[in-house]
């Protein structure tokens, strides 16, 4: 079962702007909730995916989906041949793994020349988890940034050094607010979206769309001025130096 809540990753999508006709690499696709929008501008999407669930569902969302543990390099290698790719994604996808230093330094390799690198990361120095912290409970939950599949955590400070020891240079970073974003979990059990099975059953709610357009604006700026305890996720793009 595909255990993982599949959001949209906004700020990565503010990051990559309106850029088209760029051959996309993303790894760990899930069900390529964002990077299908960046399919929809006019790009070569391709997907890393082990997860039959998952595939299924970005098989129609993405150009390609190479069926592939992520962290079996010389597998990956194999099925990418030759290829390479104008921009490697790793959305929320470094924190689940033992190694992530080694394995972004290892895709390196199917970067085309004067390629970029996007990564996102949860900010465990979120306010909640900080909160939770100071009153000695450490808890791991179905999503966020305590998801009980989180191997890894990550401040801003570790994130920029992960970034930088796989040999690349951060030139572009934002941010995605988490002011309400640990109050997920009560919104999927009210919605009952883990019962219905619909990856997209929290994405295409009215309730969604108007947190948007009204609290989502407000959430941003406030996480610009403090982005170390109230961002939820760090996204960063980067060249090998």
């Amino acid at each position: 079962m595909y255990l993982y809540f599949e959001d949209v990753n906004w700020g990565l999508l503010r990051l990559w702007g309106a850029r088209g006709g760029v051959s996309v690499l993303d790894v760990g696709c899930g069900y390529a909730t964002t990077s299908e929008r960046l399919r929809r501008l006019g790009n070569r999407v391709a997907g890393i995916e082990s997860s039959e669930e998952a595939i299924a569902v970005a098989s129609s969302r993405l150009d390609e989906v190479i069926p592939a543990d992520l962290q079996d390099l010389e597998s990956v290698a194999r099925l990418i041949g030759t290829r390479r790719f104008d921009s490697l994604i790793f959305a929320d996808v470094l924190e689940h793994l033992s190694e992530p230093g080694d394995v972004l330094k290892g895709y390196l390799r199917f970067l085309a020349p004067g390629g970029t690198v996007l990564v996102s990361l949860p900010n465990v120095g979120l306010w909640s988890v900080r909160l939770s912290l100071l009153a000695g409970r450490f808890e791991y939950a179905e999503t966020g940034v305590l998801d009980r599949t989180h191997l890894r955590f990550f401040t801003r400070r570790t994130a920029r050094r992960l970034i930088e020891e796989a040999g690349l240079e951060i030139t572009r970073r934002t941010y995605n607010p988490g002011i309400v974003r640990p109050l997920v979990p009560l919104v999927k059990k009210i919605m009952k979206a883990d019962e219905s099975g619909d990856p997209a059953a929290i994405l295409e709610s009215r309730a969604y769309r108007t947190y948007l357009k009204t609290i989502y604006p407000i959430e941003r700026l406030a996480a610009a001025a403090w982005p170390g305890a109230l961002a939820f996720q760090m996204i960063f793009e980067a060249r090998p130096r």
